[in-house]
């Protein structure tokens, strides 16, 4: 034991290079360090904005499906599937019983906060193309 004491007692001594400091290191929400206290509320500010944004963006896709919705139920309409819109039921005594063959509402739902959403990708990334383009066009 008493060695290896000396052991290290030796190789501080022989390692005076090296120096250790203490500092605050301040961590915004994202887990990204930081040594300045501004550097870092800038970052959270950041990253709020950008929940901020994102927050308001779903909350415009569920205004535009809620108002589809109730367009559709106001006016009695239903969404029907193209391929097959009818569907045969068969009865007992060989004939046939036809249902339209509806699109659940919960489904009709989803695939328009699908489209909705890659809409508003897909209008963001065409804004800033068009944006690159005139800067090309003036530069």
């Amino acid at each position: 034991m008493s060695t290896s004491i000396q052991g290290q007692k030796s190789l501080s001594k022989n390692n005076l290079k090296i120096k250790s400091e203490l500092d605050v290191v301040y961590i915004d929400s994202g887990g990204t360090k930081h040594l300045e206290y501004k550097k870092a509320l800038c970052a959270e500010a950041q990253i709020e904005g950008c929940r901020q944004r994102k927050l308001e963006q779903k909350k415009r896709i569920m205004d535009i499906v809620d108002l589809i919705l109730r367009v559709l139920k106001s006016e009695n309409w239903g969404v029907f599937y193209k391929n097959q819109p009818i569907q045969p039921l068969e009865l007992q005594g060989g004939d046939s019983l036809y249902k339209v063959n509806q699109v659940d509402e919960s489904h009709v739902e989803e695939m328009l906060n699908e489209a909705l959403a890659k809409g508003e990708s897909w209008q963001e990334s065409s804004q800033t193309d068009s944006s690159q383009s005139k800067n090309s066009m003036t530069g």
